[in-house]
């Protein structure tokens, strides 16, 4: 099992494709997360305070950037939007593969299909965790950098915080990673994987139960929360939410961390299980 996921670990850290993806994501989180929106608040544009609650400015946003708030603000930020990252990353680990026609030369190798499989799967999740560290690295980084043009003072989370903090988002990037994973094993390719991911974490999801929202609030809610989206959302809120002046807060999740983070690892033992049962059982060679 080692060798195998050395040598996955080796052809995945020699990818550029998956460090552009990687960059690609931090630099976002900087450029969207904080810098534009501390702009936006600092420089409002005219009537941008209009429809905000009495006694209130965009400038009394801000105080999701500070240090105080960089969980809260990263949790609630890139729970679903940053998984569509890892997602894409899963898909390339496997897809690939199928793209390149090394599949073959892969899964005949002396350590069996599944300990391959299972090598792959364990450097994808090398390469999950430093998209999470690297997430908060830069977002804290950015926080205090906000912090010091506003000649605020604001300490950080306690470092029990912050691990949890960093669990929370490993398991909800592990879970789109390893759907992203099981479809590109499912369709044999890339392509079709990152489609159908895309429209799944943007569209069906959220825009489905949406519009059912209207019809039955509490019967809906009561199937979402078997729904993997639904609880990463729960699970980012167990962290608690960004307390603005004048600015009321959200409704309490519909189900707790618990609820949530056990469903989410019965999602990637899902997908790891479909994608470790199609490996076993195909014929490659079709």
């Amino acid at each position: 099992m080692y060798a195998a996921f050395r040598g996955e670990l080796f052809k995945v850290v020699r990818r550029p494709g998956i460090w552009v993806l990687v960059g690609l994501f931090l630099g976002l989180a900087i450029l969207i997360g904080y810098a534009i929106t501390y702009l936006i608040y600092t420089f409002p544009p005219a009537g941008s305070n209009q429809g905000l609650p009495p006694g209130t400015t965009l400038s009394d946003f801000k105080v999701a950037l500070y240090p105080e708030n960089v969980v809260k603000q990263t949790l609630s930020q890139w729970g679903v939007l940053g998984g569509v990252f890892a997602l894409i990353v899963g898909v390339l680990v496997q897809g690939s593969e199928y793209g390149w026609g090394t599949i073959k030369t892969l899964y005949t190798q002396r350590y069996g299909r599944l300990t391959m499989l299972f090598g792959k799967i364990a450097a994808m999740f090398v390469v999950v965790l430093v998209i999470v560290i690297g997430l908060f690295a830069v977002d804290a980084a950015s926080s205090w950098i906000v912090a010091l043009l506003d000649g605020k003072t604001s300490s950080f989370p306690a470092a029990d915080v912050f691990l949890k903090a960093i669990g929370a988002a490993l398991l909800i990037f592990s879970f789109w990673a390893v759907f992203g994973f099981g479809l590109a094993t499912v369709f044999r390719q890339s392509a079709l994987a990152i489609g159908l991911g895309l429209a799944y974490a943007l569209v069906i999801e959220l825009l489905i139960f949406g519009l059912l929202a209207g019809l039955g609030g509490g019967i809906v809610k009561s199937i979402q929360q078997w729904f993997p989206i639904a609880n990463s959302s729960y699970l980012s809120a167990a962290f608690g939410q960004v307390r603005l002046r004048g600015v009321q807060g959200q409704p309490a999740p519909y189900a707790d961390a618990t609820h949530a983070v056990v469903m989410l690892l019965l999602y990637v033992i899902a997908f790891t299980t479909l994608s470790a049962w199609l490996t076993r059982t195909r014929d490659v060679t079709s």
